[in-house]
Order: C-alpha cells, then structure tokens, then sequence
C-alpha cells in the first residue's frame, strides 16, 4: 500500500466531524477550489489550473508536465457533477467528487463519470488540491 493510499484511509476513518458552521465553511471553500480547477481546466488554461494546486503536491509536476499536452490533444469538456465533503484533520481535507469528462464529437474520446477521493491541503494559508484517487470510472457514450 502507498504512502498516499495509507493516508487516504486514515483520512476516510478518522475524519468525522459534527455538522457546523464551520463545516459548511470549509466545504464551501474546498467546493470552491474544486470548481475553479475544473473551471480553468474545461477553459484550458494551464497557470489558472496549477494555481489550484498545492506546489509541493506529489501531482504538480507531473500535471504541470501533461496539460499541454492533453489541452493540444483533447477538447474535453469537464463538468463537477458532485461533491461530498468528507471531513478534515488539522493538515489536510478530503471530498468525494464525481466529474463526468465529455470529449467533442468525433474525437473518439469515450465519455465518463470518474469517481475520485479529492485531498487538500494548505498552502499560504489557502485550500488547494493535493491529490486524487480515482474510485471508478462509469463509461456513458457510444
């Protein structure tokens, strides 16, 4: 099991947390940043997307690296269609996202809902991404 995976679990059994104020705060926040990467992602705009993300994530660089590549290759339209708040710790926060990832007509890219684990964490004081793990995928085009 990788260090990121034995994190997670901790996270998913360790982060109950009584409803609040709070609580809705800082799940409207990380609502927030998981919409505005998925925001500058479907506009393709690279700087807006690695804003989102914590700079010592262990996905920057490698996201950093890929979305030339996927903006040039791709015209993917993403769309946030659910998100859970699952909790936090004093480091990080973690949600259940689903996003459905539509490709253009004719591109052959086969249309899907992903199902992840999205984990924050703070940079300067502001909730970014840290990492995903995808929990499936459902495949919904032709």
């Amino acid at each position: 099991m990788t260090g990121r995976m034995v994190l997670q679990l901790a996270l998913l059994l360790a982060l109950a947390m009584p409803a609040g104020a709070a609580h809705d705060e800082l799940a409207a926040t990380l609502r927030g940043v998981a919409e505005e990467n998925t925001r500058a992602y479907d506009a393709e705009d690279t700087d807006a997307v690695l804003r989102t993300m914590h700079t010592r994530s262990p996905e920057y660089d490698p996201t950093r690296a890929a979305l030339a590549e996927q903006f040039r290759d791709s015209d993917l339209t993403v769309t946030l269609i659910d998100f859970k708040y699952m909790g936090h710790d004093d480091e990080f926060a973690a949600a259940r996202v689903r996003m459905q990832v539509v490709g253009s007509p004719g591109s052959g890219f086969q249309d899907n809902v992903t199902d992840s684990i999205l984990l924050f964490h703070r940079e300067g004081g502001v909730w970014k991404l840290w990492s995903d793990d995808v929990l499936g995928v459902q495949f919904t085009g032709p």
